[in-house]
């Protein structure tokens, strides 16, 4: 395996087993229970299952019984160019993957991992492997990504037998249609960019090249080119924001690899 993908994804296992334990990362794929009965509290029960508004109401305390736990179904769709390959990108989203992927396996949930890339979608097989999540990661990871583009009208055709809480992962650098998956699954989006993209530098000597096409590009980075840029950037991004918020659909944006599981994690605190 290569090394610098061997060091990242020890660094997410490190992450997701240390913070599980100590309950920051537990509300991203915490185990979910059914609720069963409500009935008088009896000694022994544990205190922290009382339903307190229900006791204040019945003059007494009352207990929450609860079913076994479910397991989730945790889906992960990346959506993976040839943009990941400005700056740190790439690392940034397969540390995302793999955080996911381990959080899944260390609460023992059925993972799915679904790539898009130019104008395919692969979906790898179910899973609750160590081995098999890795596979898939490096999979991404090993992948010529300059020269392509995804086409972003297949996401249509990503299809999930079970409901699952599916995490749509890309730069959402275009507008991507979330809508139909949102009516079948509860949808968030981590947004992952390099700080260049959003604020980039001018400069009249560096040479821009498309890497979605390998193509140059022929406008130099002007302070003109930049503001017109940001602008357009910033009225993308309010409209996909709409988007999202239309679908009620969470979402992050990501930066660094250092602030994966501090951003996953807001996700489910606000």
């Amino acid at each position: 395996m290569n090394q610098k993908l061997q060091t990242i994804l020890l660094k997410a296992k490190e992450n997701v087993y240390s913070h599980l334990s100590g309950g920051n990362l537990s509300r991203i794929l915490g185990q979910g229970y059914d609720f069963a009965e409500l009935r008088e509290y009896e000694q022994g029960d544990d205190i922290r299952h009382i339903s307190w508004i229900n006791s204040a109401k019945l003059g007494k305390p009352y207990v929450k019984k609860m079913h076994e736990e479910r397991e989730l179904n945790v889906a992960v769709c990346s959506l993976v160019d040839g943009r990941f390959m400005v700056g740190d990108k790439l690392n940034t989203l397969v540390q995302v993957l793999a955080t996911l992927g381990y959080s899944a396996h260390y609460n023992n949930d059925i993972f799915t991992l679904i790539t898009v890339k130019n104008d395919s979608v692969k979906t790898y097989d179910p899973t609750k492997e160590f081995t098999q999540i890795n596979r898939g990661i490096h999979d991404i990871y090993e992948s010529e990504l300059i020269g392509s583009r995804v086409d972003y009208s297949k996401i249509g055709e990503i299809y999930l037998a079970q409901k699952s809480l599916l995490f749509v992962i890309g730069d959402f650098l275009e507008l991507v249609d979330l809508s139909v998956l949102a009516q079948k699954h509860e949808v968030i989006v981590v947004m992952v960019r390099d700080e260049f993209e959003e604020n980039p530098k001018a400069s009249l000597s560096h040479q821009l090249i498309n890497p979605q096409t390998t193509h140059p590009i022929n406008q130099t980075l002007s302070s003109k080119a930049i503001e017109h840029y940001r602008m357009k950037l910033i009225e993308h991004d309010e409209r996909l924001v709409e988007h999202l918020h239309q679908h009620n659909i969470r979402y992050t944006k990501i930066y660094h690899r250092d602030e994966v599981v501090t951003k996953l994690s807001s996700i489910f605190l606000s």
